[in-house]
């Protein structure tokens, strides 16, 4: 069982109070055996962290020294999302409220809450080139509340059920409209080269336009997320976020990804009551499983 923890004491190479974390807790008898698995830990720990004789227990590099003048991890709530594909998969956790710094001590420093994710493999090991901390997209992207400023990817995070991507939400971006980005996990050249290879976003991933996304500001739209086939096209994947803000009830969207690196809504189901947050947690599920 993994679990996350996001309001979790730091360790001691994180540069921070109060960072967040992910647990992982044996089905055994015994109560008392989670463990800590040492992501992003800094340069000081090295490559310890790990209890002896657990599956996990790290032999990989040290991670590298914390910043303090290109990033903040103070309550930046690692585990505030945590999800696996499964046996023999990966697993990716979050921490929404991760900080990339700029021109500290100065005039105009800024802080850019852009969140990131740590995708890792099966045995909670950084095992290949997918696997790690760099999957923070609004990275180097305009800055400001207004565009990429204040993303908090990864609130929610997902996977594709054919394993093939993976979702995250950021509901900070574009004023708190938010947006939605899916990213494939199979990288292999042939990968590469096929037409759905994305990354696909809603405001496309090259266009960056909040005006292609069916909300308004202050929706949150990518607070929830989740996929699945046959949604509104046999044997095709849809990808379905929930905007619990929008128009002040809420609103759940089902998109697709189109040629242009998009992700298009093909419906709007919205709350109907005030205030409702609708759309704050969603599912996919198929009770006929036959599409």
């Amino acid at each position: 069982l993994l679990v996350g923890a996001p309001q979790a004491l730091a360790l001691p190479g994180q540069g921070a109070n109060r960072t967040g974390g992910l647990f992982a807790c044996p089905l055994t008898p015994e109560l008392s055996d989670c463990w800590r698995v040492p992501i992003d830990e800094g340069g000081e720990l090295g490559p310890g962290g790990f209890p002896e004789g657990t599956p996990g227990q790290a032999d990989s590099s040290p991670c590298p020294p914390v910043d303090p003048q290109r990033e903040s991890k103070e309550n930046q709530w690692l585990g505030v999302s945590v999800k696996s594909q499964g046996p023999g998969g990966k697993i990716v956790a979050c921490a929404h409220r991760y900080e990339v710094r700029h021109r500290v001590r100065q005039p105009l420093e800024t802080r850019d809450v852009i969140g990131r994710c740590f995708v890792l493999s099966q045995d909670l090991r950084v095992r290949d080139e997918l696997d790690g901390g760099e999957w923070k997209f609004c990275e180097g992207r305009p800055q400001g509340h207004e565009r990429f400023g204040t993303c908090q990817q990864g609130l929610a995070a997902a996977f594709s059920p054919d394993r093939r991507y993976v979702l995250l939400g950021a509901p900070g971006t574009y004023n708190w409209k938010g947006t939605l980005r899916v990213e494939q996990l199979n990288q292999s050249s042939l990968d590469l080269l096929r037409l759905d290879a994305g990354p696909f976003e809603a405001g496309g991933e090259k266009d960056q336009d909040p005006s292609l996304i069916p909300v308004p500001a202050n929706s949150y739209f990518g607070f929830s997320v989740d996929s699945g086939a046959g949604l509104t096209r046999r044997q095709q994947l849809s990808f379905v976020t929930g905007a619990p803000r929008a128009n002040h009830t809420g609103a759940v969207v089902i998109l697709r990804r189109d040629s242009a690196s998009r992700l298009v809504a093909e419906a709007v189901l919205a709350g109907h009551q005030l205030t409702s947050a609708f759309g704050h947690a969603v599912a996919v599920l198929d009770l006929n499983s036959d599409g």
